[in-house]
């Protein structure tokens, strides 16, 4: 296994307020540990419990786990291309135009 491999699974549990949770993958034999900042997502990077996610995987010593999250994003069509969004995808766009008096 190298951080190469991209695995499908799921979010068996999620701490936002400590930022940290852990990933499941019929791949490992092990639960995966994931930080918030291995999240590839816009805005407040967070996942939910049983969320379907896509990541890879580093082997390292992570509290009580073997596997550890080096790139989550939710499952879908890909991973968020430099961990932003796609122009042509979902989502928003806002602008904001400002004029001072002279």
């Amino acid at each position: 296994m190298t951080s190469d491999d991209v695995l499908s699974g799921h979010v068996q549990e999620w701490h936002s307020e400590e930022g940290w949770g852990v990933l499941a993958t019929p791949a490992l034999p092990d639960d995966v540990w994931a930080h918030y900042s291995a999240v590839e997502a816009e805005g407040f990077r967070a996942l939910t419990a049983g969320e379907a996610v896509t990541f890879t995987v580093e082997r390292a010593e992570q509290d009580q786990f073997h596997w550890r999250a080096v790139r989550v994003w939710p499952s879908g069509p890909g991973p968020l291309p430099g961990g932003g969004g796609d122009a042509d995808g979902p989502g928003y766009s806002s602008s904001l135009d400002i004029t001072f008096d002279s």
